[in-house]
Order: C-alpha cells, then sequence, then structure tokens
C-alpha cells in the first residue's frame, strides 16, 4: 500500500477510535461519573487518591488517542521506508521515515480529538447528548445574595409546609441545599435553619466531598425527628455507573448514613440522571428495594438537568417507580418543563423538588436591578412555590443572611410587585440568557460552535465582572465565535427565547479575546 493510503487510513482511524471509544469515556468522565465506571478507574484513581474527583475517564479517553499516535508513528514510518528501500534500495530513509511518523502522530491526535469533541461535545451519533448542551450557566458560582440586609427580614421563619407527593411527608417550603456546606460555620447554618422551621435537608456525598454530608450529620445530631433527610446514590468522587453492583448500590448509602449519623434516609435520589439507562439500572433498583425492606431508605427519587430531561422525566414517571423528582425550575422557564411536572403529579403523583430557582443569579451584574425595593430572590421563590405541581424548592444557604432573606419568602403569595420585579429581570437579560436543557440552536452551526458555553463567559465577563476568568475560560475553547462573522447564520432563529445568535456570538469574541 502506498504511504499516503496508510497516512489517510491511519487518520480515518484515529477519528473512529475519538469517535466511538475516547468520546464516551470523555463524556461521563465530565458528568461526573465515579471510578468505578471506568474500565482500570480504580487502578488509575489509586496513583491519585488525594483527588476528589474521578480521573479514569479523561486518562483512558485521551490514552487511547496517544497510543494511536504512537503507533501511527511507527506504522508510518515503516511505510515510508518500504516504500523508499523499493524504489531507491541505496537512499537512507530514516529522517524521511521519521519525519512522516512525527507528521502521522501529530495529525492521530487531531484527528481523535476531533472524533471525541464531535460525539462528546455536541452529541453526534449519541442521541443528541452532549455536556456542551447542558446549561452550564445553571452551576455558575455567584453571589446570591440581596446588596442590603434588610431589618425586616432578620429573625424569618418558615411559614408553610406542604406535602411531598405520594410519600405524605409535610416539608418545609423552602428547604435546605447542602451542597456548599462543610466545616463548623456550615454546621452552624443547618443548626440555625432547621430553628427556623426548615424541614427537608437535601444533602450528597459528592457535595463538599464528604463535607456536606458530615456538617449535616453533626448539625442534626439529637433532632433527627421530624427532618426529612435526602441523599444521592453516588460516591465522594462521582456518580454510580449502570452494572454497578447491587452490594455498592447498597454500600454508598450505608456510607452516608454513617456519615450522617442516622440509621435511615428518607429518600436517596439517582443523582444528576443524564440517561435512561443509569435511571433504570436494574442494579440500582433491587438495592433501593433492599433498602427499604431493611429501614435504611423510604423513598425514591432522581434529579436531572441534563439535555436529556425530558426522555429521562418521561421515563421515570412511565415507570411508576419514583416517589419525587427533583429539576431546575425557574421563572420564564423552558416552555416543555411545565407539562413534565404537571404529568408528573397527575400520573404518578410525585413529589416535585424545584431546584436552580434564581434563573442564573445574574442580577447581581444587571445595571439598574441591585437596588430593587424587594429582593429578587424572594420574587422568584414565590413564583416558583406559586406553582401547583411544586412541592417545595431547595437552595444553597451559604451563609447566614441567606436564612433572613429567603425564608423571608416562605408562605408568601406571588404579587404584582413580584411579577414586576421578574419582568423587570426578563426584560433586562432577554436576548442574553441561554435557557436550561436546550441546545436547539447546536446542529443548525456549521461550525459546532458550542453556542451555550460562549455565551455564559460573555455572561462571566459582563454581569459577574470575572473579565480574566471569562477570557481565559473562552481561550479554552475547542472552537471560538470568530467563525461566525462570516457565517450566513442558519442559526438564526432557532433559540426558542429569541437570542440573537450571530450578534451575541460576534460582540462576545470582540470582548473575550486580547487586542
Amino acid at each position: 500500500m502506498k504511504p499516503r493510503s496508510v497516512v489517510l487510513a491511519w487518520l480515518a482511524l484515529a477519528a473512529l477510535v475519538g469517535f466511538f471509544v475516547s468520546a464516551p469515556n470523555f463524556y461521563f468522565n465530565i458528568i461526573g461519573l465515579d471510578e468505578s465506571g471506568f474500565v482500570l478507574g480504580e487502578t488509575i484513581q489509586s496513583f491519585v487518591p488525594h483527588l476528589n474527583n474521578a480521573v479514569g475517564g479523561v486518562v483512558l479517553a485521551f490514552g487511547t488517542l496517544l497510543l494511536v499516535a504512537v503507533v501511527g508513528f511507527f506504522v508510518a514510518r515503516a511505510a515510508v521506508r518500504r516504500r523508499v528501500s523499493e524504489t531507491d534500495p541505496g537512499r537512507r530513509s530514516f529522517l524521511t521515515g521519521a519525519a512522516t511518523g512525527a507528521g502521522v502522530a501529530l495529525g492521530s491526535v487531531i484527528a481523535g480529538a476531533a472524533g471525541l469533541f464531535t460525539r462528546a461535545g455536541f452529541g453526534i451519533g449519541q442521541n443528541g447528548v452532549g455536556w456542551l448542551k447542558v446549561g452550564d450557566a445553571l452551576n455558575a458560582e455567584v453571589a446570591m445574595t440581596h446588596p442590603e440586609w434588610r431589618e425586616t427580614w432578620k429573625g424569618s421563619r418558615v411559614q408553610s409546609y406542604r406535602t411531598l407527593g405520594r410519600t405524605g411527608a409535610r416539608v418545609s417550603d423552602i428547604c435546605l441545599g447542602a451542597g456548599p456546606i462543610q466545616g463548623e460555620q456550615g454546621e452552624a447554618i443547618v443548626r440555625e435553619a432547621i430553628e427556623r422551621g426548615v424541614t427537608y435537608i437535601d444533602t450528597a456525598p459528592d457535595y463538599s466531598a464528604e463535607g456536606s454530608e458530615e456538617a449535616v450529620g453533626r448539625a442534626i445530631r439529637g433532632q433527627r425527628d421530624g427532618l426529612f433527610l435526602a441523599t444521592k446514590f453516588c460516591t465522594p468522587i462521582g456518580h454510580l455507573p449502570p452494572g454497578t453492583p447491587v452490594s455498592r448500590y447498597k454500600g454508598v448509602v450505608e456510607e452516608s448514613l454513617r456519615r450522617l449519623g442516622t440509621d435511615h434516609v428518607d429518600l436517596v435520589h439517582i443523582h444528576a440522571c443524564d440517561s435512561v439507562e443509569r435511571l433504570m439500572d436494574e442494579n440500582v433498583h433491587l438495592a433501593f428495594d433492599e433498602l427499604k425492606s431493611e429501614g435504611k431508605a423510604r423513598f425514591l427519587g432522581f434529579s436531572s438537568h441534563t439535555p436529556n430531561l425530558v426522555e429521562v422525566a418521561n421515563t421515570a414517571i412511565d415507570s411508576g417507580r419514583f416517589d419525587v423528582m427533583m429539576v431546575a425550575y425557574h421563572h420564564g422557564v423552558w416552555a416543555p418543563l411545565g407539562g413534565i411536572l404537571e404529568r408528573a403529579r397527575r400520573e404518578q403523583d410525585m413529589g416535585v423538588v424545584a431546584m436552580k430557582t434564581l434563573k442564573g443569579a445574574k442580577h447581581h451584574g444587571l445595571a439598574g436591578f441591585r437596588e430593587e425595593s424587594d429582593a429578587y430572590s424572594q420574587a422568584a421563590f414565590k413564583w416558583v412555590l406559586s406553582s401547583p405541581d411544586v412541592s417545595c424548592l431547595v437552595i444553597s444557604f451559604r451563609e447566614s443572611q441567606h436564612l433572613d432573606e429567603y425564608l423571608h419568602a416562605s408562605g408568601a403569595a406571588v404579587g404584582s410587585r413580584d411579577l414586576a420585579v421578574l419582568e423587570k429581570y426578563d426584560r433586562l437579560v432577554a436576548g442574553s440568557y441561554c435557557s436550561p436543557h436546550c441546545g436547539e440552536c447546536l446542529d443548525s452551526c456549521p461550525a459546532a460552535l458550542p453556542i451555550p458555553d460562549v455565551l455564559r463567559h460573555r455572561m462571566y465577563f459582563e454581569d459577574y465582572g470575572r473579565e480574566k476568568e471569562a477570557m481565559r475560560l473562552y481561550a479554552q475553547l475547542p472552537k471560538r465565535a470568530d467563525v461566525c462573522a462570516s457565517c450566513s447564520a442558519p442559526c438564526a432563529g432557532t433559540c426558542p427565547v429569541s437570542i440573537p445568535i450571530q450578534q451575541r456570538m460576534t460582540g462576545a469574541h470582540e470582548l473575550l479575546t486580547f487586542g
């Protein structure tokens, strides 16, 4: 075979390896799969035991590409040497073969990476499920407090309790999300929240790398009765993959019980569930049934805010297996979500827990919004709780002001002033806020630009004042928005919330690029 044919065939092979082998490992590492979800994952993790995230997927993804590149070097070099020796037996072919081999090695990495990002990033060949479609703005670490700590809020308590669907449990309408909770300060916040009437606490092994469950456990000591505790089927470094043994599923919950200092939890979620395969894994359901019969867990739920939410949620509803769902829900919400919540309550009487209720918390960077007479957070919470399909909302309590500001909204009806605040927020973010669960624009982009990421980094720059971080993150994207300047914009009109994509993209490139 001619060297040119060998090179082209090898580059095609590298792209296929990237697409079919590296991409799944990379995707599942990005969404937070536990080390046990990867071939040799536990062995790989043993070399970096201090890390709180699994690294097996990344190592396998890029290690595979590197292996293909190395083998490609020798294959191409051998093909060139053989060709040269056939045409000119006396010619020295070492340098020619090495140069070709090095070129093929580099090309293999590029081709493999292209295959990887095509599938893992954009979901091509993966039912459209790619990590770039996830509404990353939901997870932005931003301040979530009003600029003024109002005297009238101080001492606020829970004023309303609701039934959590078919569980029959009565829970506070505003519940404590313990994601950032850890240490003595976190313990104090949990204890005071309970004193103020909060009865539902949401935690997980991977929140603050066990620190959340440990702080919650210390805070609830001696007052477990009357509390509704929710945790997750996961480990401190990630989610358990489909096919995890029943004993392991049970084991992680039993480890949570030890950290929480209790003999049972009220609710166990399949955590950040992105696929039907993980949702309906037979072993997790067998494990839950055994935990329930042993009195270690009472109810089963799932949490999700991924682009595959519709399929996951509808499958959960159809199965009849789930007592609770926890999903991202806020004013101006992604249109199909309301129907999903209504169906969950109507058909299965599932408890619905709303999370990510502050719609990106962009109000802190919006000109003319910081001095609102009422807290944006309170208006947002009242709107969420006005839905007859929402049982309660979970919000992270990071500091003492949150206890006063957030609980002041408990039991309060949404009023005209609240709606005015939300309308102003929506007006100010119109054409810029990227809705969660969406990704409608991505398939229309011929350059495969990660549009939601570009919008998120622009948001960091313009709204949060994190200019350097925004520019750094933008520079790391596999594609940048300069490609939009000469594009015919087939994305126009694809955004369900009417973001002028090409305009926002070209503007983002100008903002986020040095020079």
